[in-house]
């Protein structure tokens, strides 16, 4: 049994988007001093692309509640509650980010306040990349997973 379109859709669209999120983060936004200017644009952009994936994912677990799909079984059922689990963590530690440091005005509203100067003193910062490279490894789970079981991978495609 494959997957409905618009799961298999919203798989590959929140795939291509979580991929460079990721690796961003990590490569781009995590070296790049405060005082860099393109910091704000970088976290502007990190951030809406964030909210728009919390959307996207709403909308996944609806259409996943709503119409029939494949089960999952053994390490595979755990592989995806602990993506979907680190799905939900990482904007809820986003969010604490955003919040406890106002990075919302000072991002968005462009306030003139200046960014904190050590980003990795906020609160949330350290679950936030924690969070990150467990879905980062339980990505690269899923594919090998699905790499092995060809079966999953035409129920995606």
């Amino acid at each position: 049994m494959r997957y409905p379109l618009a799961l298999r859709v919203i798989h590959w669209f929140t795939a291509l988007m979580f991929v460079p999120m990721l690796a961003g983060g990590y490569f781009w936004l995590r070296p790049m001093a405060s005082t860099d200017p393109f910091k704000l644009d970088a976290l502007m952009y990190h951030m809406a692309i964030g909210v728009f994936l919390v959307g996207l994912t709403v909308i996944r677990f609806g259409v996943r509640r709503v119409w029939a799909k494949p089960v999952a079984a053994g390490l595979a059922l755990w592989v995806q509650r602990a993506l979907y689990l680190c799905v939900v963590l990482m904007p809820v530690s986003g969010f604490t980010m955003v919040f406890s440091a106002r990075l919302n005005d000072i991002v968005f509203a462009r306030n003139g306040a200046p960014l904190p100067a050590d980003l990795s003193a906020i609160t949330g910062h350290f679950w936030h990349g924690a969070t990150a490279l467990t879905l980062t490894l339980l990505i690269a789970v899923h594919i090998l997973g699905a790499l092995k079981d060809r079966s999953a991978f035409k129920r995606m495609i």
